[in-house]
């Protein structure tokens, strides 16, 4: 056993142990980026577990291709297994905690409805700075969902959603209003939610959950595994709105992939603090 295979076992048994802990996946795929700078043909082999590991079947495939020969029949046969799943690319791999500069960007307006925009991807960060199309400053961060508006617009920085600047100019929302679960009564509320709010994207109409009369904070997008690793699964399935729309939830919810046909969004009460969940398809 070389020093590459001491590792990865040793961050797979942390992984295992956790539970597919966030910080032990992160780790994974950190090991994943260094095996992937080194030259020796030891590192190759061991990044292939390490790939397969975090079902990132495309890259174990590539990976493991140019190390076989005819005569490893061993090899031959993990190849070929390779081969029938790398077909569905990386796209379905264990999700990869996000790190780096944009969660360095702390200056965001805080939107009550939607408390963690950089992470849910509504806003997006450029090295090379845009103009925002409402108040013209120039920023690094910009909004990235959507936006009913008769213009088309690029860029709007946080802060003209945040002071509604950006819905009065170009007479637009965030949310549709005619997409929203009913349960609040509070106009304040609706205005706050579809002028002031970043959105989120859906493969088909973005859908806003309620609850405690009023509306839910966007968490971010779940498949069935993420809610597992999160432990919500129960909590979800308790959905009297899941029950009622879904004659069998918790088939559907298992088939829900983060990212692929069957994609889930989730929401969280601002006051009782459960959590619900929106679906759709592609």
């Amino acid at each position: 056993m070389n020093d590459y295979q001491r590792k990865y076992i040793e961050l797979k048994k942390q992984y295992e142990q956790s539970d597919e802990d966030a910080d032990c996946v992160q780790a994974l795929y950190e090991y994943k980026d260094f095996l992937e700078k080194q030259d020796a043909i030891e590192a190759k082999w061991v990044l292939v577990d390490v790939c397969e590991t975090l079902e990132l079947y495309k890259t174990a495939y590539e990976t493991l291709r140019p190390l076989v020969t005819q005569t490893d029949k061993t090899a031959l046969k993990r190849l070929g297994k390779l081969q029938g799943f790398q077909t569905q690319g990386d796209d379905f791999a264990l999700w990869r905690p996000k790190k780096g500069k944009e969660r360095k960007c702390t200056a965001l307006p805080f939107f009550r409805y939607h408390p963690d925009p950089l992470e849910t991807g509504a806003f997006s960060w450029t090295d090379s700075a845009v103009s925002c199309d409402c108040c013209g400053k120039s920023v690094q961060v910009y909004y990235d969902g959507p936006f009913y508006s008769v213009e088309n617009i690029n860029y709007l920085c946080p802060e003209c959603i945040s002071n509604g600047k950006a819905a009065l100019k170009y007479d637009g929302e965030f949310q549709d209003e005619c997409s929203l679960e009913e349960g609040v009564d509070s106009e304040e509320k609706l205005d706050e939610l579809i002028h002031r709010t970043p959105g989120y994207s859906g493969w088909q109409q973005e859908y806003w959950r309620t609850h405690c009369n009023d509306y839910c904070a966007f968490i971010g997008y779940v498949g069935y595994r993420e809610l597992k690793h999160m432990k919500l699964v129960d909590e979800i399935l308790e959905d009297p709105v899941l029950n009622q729309q879904y004659a069998e939830p918790e088939e559907l919810l298992k088939t829900a992939v983060n990212g692929g046909s069957v994609q889930g969004y989730l929401f969280q009460c601002l006051h009782c603090k459960k959590h619900l969940l929106w679906m759709d398809c592609d």
